[in-house]
């Protein structure tokens, strides 16, 4: 192999980057610590792609010429910030959003690798180590029990994937596929291992492993009448089918102490914009902002917008279902996958909240799960009527 040139762009500014001649077949991982481009103090630096995946594993011969650096989407560097239930520790990460890791101290740093896991507003995560050995023993993961085989993948933070292979043990493995859980990694004959810890995370008694699907024997068509499919109604907090639209605010005089709720414009799919409520945490840095449009704009009525960070003390606008006490919320990190949360109307509200748009807060409840406390319709709120 030769020789080749690629360009390394430092963050987003392009203006900042620098050449280096390496060999392609190095790895760009391998190019990176090789140019002195990876921080003296461990912390964490990327090669990404577009879609903010991992390039460190490719070759430099597969690798773009223009290599992008900075962060992965599912990684975060965190301090414990409040005791949990059982081993866990919660933390809010830089872009919005919790975490739950198991095995961390409150007031520790740590880097985590956030999960596919989410409960209650709350992803699951674990800490891995930027050192020569990525866990030691008695370190606590956040796995899967494997759907099929006994091996687990735990994320590599040289590669930037999930490629560390180890055996999972449980004496009933086949009872427990596909649970959540924590384990703890141990050294057995000089091989890593991940023991899974059901005093941590015990498996509820109504938990159904996941079982292989049995091809069943094709029968012959038979003619049966077809139903009409039935329009399933849809639940406009979630937007699912919403994708994020900017929205701006209004300059305002004057903005209260604990107000979310602001005056603004959304723009429109087909890119006009709209009046409209916009309800959330203003982020500190510019003037538009990405927003899900839950509600669209009447002539008597503005749209309605929230701003997909959530936090404690914080608005949102909901519609409220006909029946139930929960609804579901969007969800920035796997928008395909709505969060959702449990509400509580205030019990001197003198209308039916049912079936309407209404203004909610994020609180907790008794046991720390995060809640929404129905304030009153988005019509009479008082911060609607700025």
């Amino acid at each position: 192999m030769g020789l080749r040139e690629v360009e390394f762009i430092l963050g987003s500014n392009e203006t900042i980057s620098t050449r280096v001649l390496v060999d392609e077949s190095s790895t760009v991982f391998e190019a990176m610590a090789q140019s002195g481009l990876l921080p003296r103090d461990g912390s964490l630096r990327y090669a990404i792609d577009g879609h903010g995946n991992s390039l460190n594993h490719q070759t430099i011969q597969n690798a773009p010429k223009k290599i992008r650096m900075g962060m992965l989407k599912h990684i975060d560097s965190i301090w414990g910030e409040t005791n949990g239930k059982g081993p866990f520790v919660s933390s809010e990460r830089l872009s919005g959003g919790y975490l739950l890791i198991p095995g961390i101290e409150v007031g520790e740093y740590a880097n985590v690798f956030v999960t596919k896991r989410e409960q209650n507003g709350f992803w699951y995560a674990y800490r891995f180590r930027t050192g020569n050995v990525s866990y030691l023993d008695g370190d606590l993961v956040f796995a899967r029990a494997p759907l099929e085989g006994n091996n687990i993948l735990l994320f590599n933070p040289k590669t930037g994937q999930e490629c560390i292979r180890v055996p999972y043990h449980h004496p009933a493995l086949d009872l427990i596929r596909g649970f959540w859980g924590c384990c703890e990694i141990q050294t057995v004959d000089g091989n890593k291992i991940a023991v899974f810890r059901p005093d941590l995370t015990p498996v509820p008694n109504d938990f159904k492993p996941h079982n292989k699907p049995q091809s069943k024997p094709q029968s012959k068509p038979q003619n049966k009448p077809q139903n009409k499919p039935q329009n399933k109604p849809q639940n406009n907090n979630s937007a699912k089918n919403n994708k994020l639209a900017p929205c701006s605010l209004v300059k305002q005089n004057s903005v209260q102490i604990d107000q979310s709720i602001f005056k603004g414009n959304v723009r429109h799919p087909s890119g006009w914009w709209q009046r409209a409520l916009i309800a959330g945490r203003l982020p500190k840095n510019g003037t538009t902002w990405d927003g899900v449009r839950v509600r669209g704009w009447s002539k008597n009525s503005p749209a309605l917008v929230n701003l997909p960070h959530y936090h404690d003390g914080q608005y949102i606008f909901i519609k409220l279902p006909k029946a139930g006490d929960s609804t579901e919320i969007y969800n920035i990190n796997h928008p395909d996958s709505p969060i959702k949360i449990t509400f509580v109307i205030q019990p001197d509200l003198s209308i039916d909240c049912k079936g309407q748009w209404v203004v909610a807060q994020f609180a907790r409840n008794a046991a720390n799960k995060r809640i929404l406390i129905i304030e009153g319709s988005a019509k009479g709120h008082r911060f609607c009527q700025i």
